[in-house]
């Protein structure tokens, strides 16, 4: 006689960006493994890949986690986290005042927040008829490796949803990356530093830590933000 099919909890959040109900289950032992691998090789690709896949495959409504805002993917990741293996991340803490002096902190997820409200203007405009309709990045941008020029760019195209002048909309999705390319490299510094503040000041989780050397009193600050320091 076969073992019967397991059991597996369903439980609801709602997406930080637009209020989304989504329905999921916890990671299994299988995915759990695939993920701790991808983890420790520290190769940003192969851990936002391997996010993405064990993301949709825990989703019961199938949504492509690729196109969501990176803060509701790193979201989503932290409550599935949480009720796979539990609400409390365990951290060990570097003491920088002693060499090999680390502090055991407990972060429970559930204290994680976005750091700043979501943003309702995502208009850049260059003149009164010409400028671009933005969107928060994604996790596809994201495990861009490279130099900081290089990420930030990657970052920049992902954010344009379209270019606007005069009566004339392109949407970004309908370009080929070639020509996506050109019109970047063609911005003026002043319209590519508009482009980056909005990057910048788009939510992201964030949590602060405080803490002290046992041995020497000496208090210490960690600011938790993004995709990386949480996974």
């Amino acid at each position: 006689m076969p073992l019967p099919k397991n059991d597996v909890p369903i439980y609801t959040i709602k997406l930080p960006s637009n209020g989304q109900t989504v329905k999921f289950r916890p990671f299994l032992v299988k995915e759990q493994k695939v993920l701790l691998v991808a983890l420790e090789s520290d190769d940003d690709d192969q851990i936002a890949t391997t996010l993405i896949n064990t993301l949709e495959s825990c989703l019961i409504d199938k949504i492509n986690v690729t196109k969501m805002p990176i803060f509701d993917f790193e979201y989503l990741y932290l409550q599935i986290r949480a009720k796979s293996v539990g609400e409390v991340v365990k951290l060990k803490l570097k003491c920088h005042d002693q060499e090999n002096t680390f502090v055991d902190y407990d972060l429970n997820v559930d204290e994680v927040k976005l750091d700043k409200p979501i943003s309702v203007d995502n208009t850049i405009k260059f003149s009164d008829n010409y400028g671009l309709i933005m969107r928060y990045p994604t996790v596809k941008s994201f495990s861009k490796a490279g130099s900081t020029t290089e990420v930030n760019l990657a970052l920049l195209k992902d954010s344009i949803q379209s270019v606007f002048k005069d009566d004339q909309v392109f949407d970004t999705d309908d370009v080929s990356e070639k020509e996506l390319d050109e019109f970047v490299e063609s911005l003026t510094q002043d319209q590519y530093n508009k482009v980056i503040s909005f990057i910048n000041n788009m939510p992201r989780l964030s949590h602060t830590i405080n803490y002290k050397n046992p041995n020497t009193g000496k208090e210490f600050k960690l600011n938790l933000q993004g995709m990386k320091d949480f996974f």
